[in-house]
């Protein structure tokens, strides 16, 4: 009677270890260790892109101050044009007020090397405007050193801009690269949640076969024991 169904017991028990080694197949860590691996890996990238981020700002805050000390300085520039303006106005009043003397003496001040003489009064008025188109010209040759330090001034301050406007571009990519990589761990981890809900269901299934097999294999070897 025993040696009848010993090779039933024996074969029950292969299947149950059978089965039971296909339950422990198909649950395997490994793919688990591969989502922690990358999502580990994009955690470290997006540390990274806020580093980034980080020292963009701080490059962004040192170019915007930079701006503002040059728009300072195009303003003081500025003013300073309208100072030459104002002082080329007053200069050429005050020639209108000058003696015959005084005048000379403006022209000889002017043009050491050459003498001029008290002008005949048909004369002074020509020299008066000449006079006044000299300080003119002063005044021009002052606002034109001016603005050219105006000019160069406002051509840097258009390059920190650009600067700056590209720097943000690359912020906005950082970003857009920041909230893709998180997108992508959402998915990940509804995909990995699933799967451990499906993993979940073999362990319990495989749980409750291996309590059956173990009952059927203890059944089996009461049974054994008590036939002999």
């Amino acid at each position: 009677m025993i040696k009848k169904l010993l090779p039933k017991f024996i074969l029950v028990v292969a299947v149950i270890a059978i089965i039971s080694a296909v339950f422990e197949k198909c649950s395997s860590n490994v793919e688990h260790k591969a989502f922690l691996q990358q999502m580990d890996s994009l955690h470290k990238v997006n540390d990274s892109l806020f580093v980034e981020i980080k020292k963009d700002d701080a490059a962004i805050d040192s170019l915007n101050e930079i701006s503002e000390e040059l728009t300072d300085k195009i303003a003081h520039q500025k003013a300073k044009v309208v100072k030459v303006v104002e002082i080329v106005e007053v200069e050429k009043n005050k020639i209108d007020n000058l003696q015959e003397h005084q005048l000379v003496t403006f022209y000889n001040t002017r043009y050491p090397k050459d003498t001029v003489t008290n002008p005949l009064p048909i004369a002074q008025p020509v020299l008066v405007s000449a006079a006044k188109d000299l300080v003119e010209l002063d005044g021009a040759k002052q606002q034109l050193v001016i603005q050219d330090t105006i000019i160069t001034g406002l051509e840097s301050r258009v390059a920190i801009k650009d600067s700056v406007i590209t720097l943000y571009v690359k912020k906005e990519n950082n970003y857009k690269n920041i909230m893709n990589n998180q997108q992508t761990q959402i998915k990940d981890w509804k995909f990995q949640y699933n799967t451990l809900q499906l993993e979940n269901t073999k362990l319990k299934a495989k749980n409750k076969f291996t309590k059956i097999g173990a009952g059927l294999i203890a059944g089996g070897l009461v049974y054994l024991m008590l036939a002999e």
